[in-house]
């Protein structure tokens, strides 16, 4: 009894056994293994490479990647843009410039939220002159002869209560609900904002008061203005309008500048420091920023210039990698410049001098997500580049075995045998 249970084999050895025949990976002695010089550079350089090739593809594994697609814009709810702009004017005071916001039909656009600050710079230095002076919409003199008359008589606006799609008026900044309702005089904007119990503002100063503010701080020849614009408007092709006003205060603008204008030198050089039309998110370009316009002034020719930029807006929705959506648009532009003179021809029908910039909304969007790039993707690479790495070296090190034990072969076969033929002649002796 006590034989037959030690010859009794062991349960798991028939299986491990039937497993051996399925093994491909043949393991040889350890008596016919052979270790060369060469197979030790090798495998240090293999070790290194991929070394290298991962740390690579772990870092395009972290990377996001981003999909781009084409859709027809379906976001209705969108139902305003918001507006960003800042240009400065290079030859032109502030005193002179006003914007404006129209429609395709050249009325203007209502319901327009809004924040106008114009900022007075000494020419040469660059320094702030005075306070900041916050704006509203304002009607722009937007042909030649308008513009001819605004710069000949001053004009004066009549009393209203509330702008309409013709005629803009002073803006009571938010103190009224509605932000067409009019504050024509400085006493109606402080009596709008006592009434809200506001504080007068002290880091800047609104249009209706100027007066003081160019009191305290006269025009000076030469200054130069810069113009910040945040609107918020209604999600419809129209036009921003940059240029004199209609209702132009002349004792506010510089008397050489004032007599110079008059003359047909309208300078509107510019420069668009920034324009944009929703917020920012990764990849996004604006074109126009940055973007230099210089006056072409010759001499004895009363010239000015007419800046047209036609922009087109794709609406882009933007989805980061756990986060919420941004909605945006992206823009091209087409732009050209058209030579005014303001005193040879003063035709209500003719395009006035000034900076226009007209936007139009296509009817699709692009929509960007980013993804993260899947483990399965990268555990994949990794096996390529190990297994692709050990099968090539290892054929490079069976190459250079193979050629170093045949070199040795060829080697041994020509050698001289000294030893040999001297044994050979003491036999014979």
């Amino acid at each position: 009894f006590a034989g037959r249970t030690r010859g009794r084999r062991p349960a798991g050895c028939g299986a491990a056994s039937a497993m051996k025949s399925f093994d491909t990976f043949l393991k040889p002695n350890q008596e016919f293994q052979v270790k060369t010089a060469c197979g030790g550079y090798l495998s240090i350089c293999s070790l290194m490479l991929i070394t290298i090739l991962f740390v690579t593809e772990l870092m395009y594994f972290l990377e996001v990647e981003k999909k781009d697609e084409m859709v027809i814009d379906r976001n209705q709810d969108k139902s305003y843009l918001d507006v960003k702009l800042d240009i400065t004017f290079h030859g032109l005071p502030c005193a002179l410039l006003s914007l404006n916001l129209v429609d395709a039909k050249k009325a203007n656009v209502m319901h327009v939220t809004h924040g106008i600050y114009k900022t007075r710079l000494a020419s040469g230095t660059g320094e702030q002159i005075g306070r900041r002076i916050r704006d509203g919409l304002r009607t722009v003199a937007d042909s030649s002869g308008d513009l001819s008359t605004a710069l000949t008589f001053e004009q004066h606006e009549k009393a209203q209560t509330h702008a309409s799609a013709k005629q803009r008026c002073g803006s009571c900044y938010y103190a009224h609900v509605d932000e067409d309702d009019c504050c024509m005089e400085c006493d109606d904007v402080k009596q709008a904002f006592k009434e809200r119990d506001w504080k007068t503002p002290t880091a800047y100063v609104v249009e209706q008061c100027e007066d003081d503010e160019f009191t305290a701080h006269p025009p000076v020849e030469g200054e130069y203005c810069r113009l910040e614009a945040d609107l918020y408007v209604r999600r419809v092709n129209s036009q921003i309008q940059m240029g004199v006003n209609h209702f132009l205060r002349h004792h506010l603008v510089p008397p050489e500048t004032l007599a110079r204008v008059r003359a047909g030198d309208l300078n509107f050089s510019h420069t668009i420091n920034s324009l944009s039309f929703g917020p920012k998110f990764p990849g996004l370009i604006d074109v126009l920023d940055g973007r230099n316009k210089t006056w072409r002034h010759i001499p004895g020719w009363p010239m000015t210039e007419h800046f047209q930029y036609d922009v087109h807006l794709i609406p882009t929705h933007y989805q980061p990698l756990g986060a919420e959506e941004i909605f945006s648009h992206q823009y091209s532009v087409t732009e050209y410049v058209k030579p005014i003179d303001i005193k040879g021809r003063r035709d209500a029908a003719l395009s006035s001098a000034g900076i226009y910039l007209s936007y139009d909304i296509t009817p699709f969007a692009v929509k960007v997500s980013e993804f993260q790039k899947s483990w399965i993707h990268f555990m994949t690479e990794c096996c390529a580049i190990l297994g692709g790495i050990f099968a090539f070296t290892g054929m490079l090190d069976n190459l250079s075995y193979r050629a170093s034990k045949l070199v040795a072969r060829k080697m041994t076969s020509t050698a001289p045998l000294d030893g040999g033929s001297g044994i050979a002649s003491n036999l014979s002796q």
